[in-house]
């Protein structure tokens, strides 16, 4: 009963700690030995707990993982199916809804098919809940949104070999700002389209948000150019080969592609604490927004240690933001060492010593000591961190932009307020 007076605060140590677990176990060398079921369980009820504290694209990509191992598990397809309806109704783009709420359709009828996988005995009232739910779902499709023909990969990727190609990475790795990309890799979702919605200021106030979102688009798609060029591009570049270095004999890699690498985790670190300052510019929090000690992982709080709480401004009602407070989570500074992700640690370990000291780059691992001032760390290890830091900058600047419209939403309009259409003007490729 207590958890359930406490399931909509911001802090859930319960549902942190099942959070890190569930990944801890997915981690382990030992879970693909478990059997299909257990393995789908274990990645739907990561989903759902992420779906619970207001992250629906890292609930998604559970989700969907569980049913690439077995596609008809019922489980995942049901929660799916309501996750996407939810993430949905954030959305200030009636199309993309409509494209979600018919994925979401799928998922239910998938369910309830015959030839479902149920992990268990369930009671009759789930599948009458799953049914009432498609049935809701269908009746707003057939009112409010038409398909007919709707082809989500008839889209191109590119003019040339080299753009399909990255724009096929990113699709696979869902590193497209555009919310459709958490549906599957689409040709449809290959455009960094998403942006603010419309949304107030006060007369005396500058506009200052939409550019705020530009440099932190603009900043992400560099991030991603960056790792790709730094894992599928030149293999050799010229100054590489111009270069005198030693041969240390223990597999180092020195090469400009793994300084690419290494760039794109730096900026896209960074881009949490710019989302950070945009959280505390548009909330009003009063932090120092050139302090250093302003982060995506402590903008929440006033006061220090013991007396640390979350700050009064910050409209708890949004689920939105917090959401993106369960993502700060994910980090680890010094202040703050309970976290929801077992690769917190190493990552802040990564950003200081690349940003401070040095980052030595190996094929593999001949011991794990450091030496001196130099962090040793495998080529996978640098890939996967960096992948990983991309998807929490772009889940973080998708969901800046769901804070606003839930924020807008509910906002009691003032006479003297100045409303900011938002509207994109495609850029000159010349």
């Amino acid at each position: 009963p207590e958890f359930q007076e406490r399931q909509f605060d911001w802090e859930q140590p319960e549902l942190t700690k099942e959070i890190i677990s569930l990944r801890e176990a997915i981690r382990s060398s030992e879970f693909a030995d478990l059997d299909i079921v257990r393995r789908c369980q274990v990645l739907t009820n990561l989903g759902n707990a992420l779906d619970a504290v207001g992250r629906p694209i890292d609930a998604l990509a559970a989700w969907d993982e569980a049913l690439q191992i077995e596609p008809k598990f019922a489980m995942a397809l049901a929660n799916r199916a309501s996750g996407l309806s939810g993430y949905s109704a954030a959305f200030y783009d009636p199309g993309h809804q409509c494209i979600f709420l018919a994925e979401a359709a799928k998922g239910f009828e998938f369910a309830l098919a015959t030839d479902a996988i149920w992990d268990s005995e369930y009671p009759d009232s789930v599948r009458e809940q799953l049914e009432a739910k498609y049935q809701h779902v269908r009746a707003y499709l057939a009112v409010n949104c038409d398909l007919a023909g709707f082809d989500p990969d008839k889209y191109e990727l590119g003019d040339t070999s080299d753009a399909r190609a990255f724009n096929s990475w990113r699709l696979q790795h869902r590193l497209f700002l555009n919310p459709l990309n958490d549906i599957g890799a689409h040709s449809i979702a290959a455009q960094d389209v998403f942006h603010l919605p419309n949304h107030t200021y006060g007369l005396d106030e500058p506009v200052i948000f939409p550019r705020y979102f530009d440099l932190l688009k603009q900043e992400y798609v560099a991030a991603c150019t960056l790792l790709f060029e730094g894992l599928e591009g030149e293999r050799v570049y010229a100054a590489d080969q111009t270069l005198l270095g030693f041969e240390h004999a223990d597999y180092a890699i020195n090469t400009v592609q793994t300084e690419k690498q290494k760039a794109a985790f730096r900026m896209a670190y960074s881009l949490l604490d710019k989302c950070a300052v945009f959280i505390n510019d548009y909330f009003k929090l009063g932090h120092d927004p050139h302090s250093l000690s302003t982060s995506f992982r402590n903008v929440w709080y006033c006061g220090r240690g013991a007396k640390r709480v979350l700050h009064p401004n910050l409209p708890i009602k949004n689920w939105r933001l917090r959401g993106l407070y369960s993502l700060s989570l994910d980090l680890y500074e010094n202040d703050f060492r309970e976290t929801a992700s077992p690769l917190a640690h190493q990552a802040c370990d990564v950003r200081n010593a690349a940003e401070h000291r040095f980052v030595s780059v190996h094929e593999m691992l001949l011991h794990t000591d450091d030496i001196g001032a130099c962090l040793a760390l495998s080529a996978s290890d640098l890939e996967s961190q960096a992948l990983r830091m991309l998807r929490l900058a772009r889940s973080a600047i998708i969901g800046l932009s769901l804070v606003v419209q839930h924020q807008e939403k509910h906002l009691k309009e003032k006479a003297s307020d100045l409303v900011m259409p938002i509207f994109a003007i495609p850029k000159d490729p010349r």
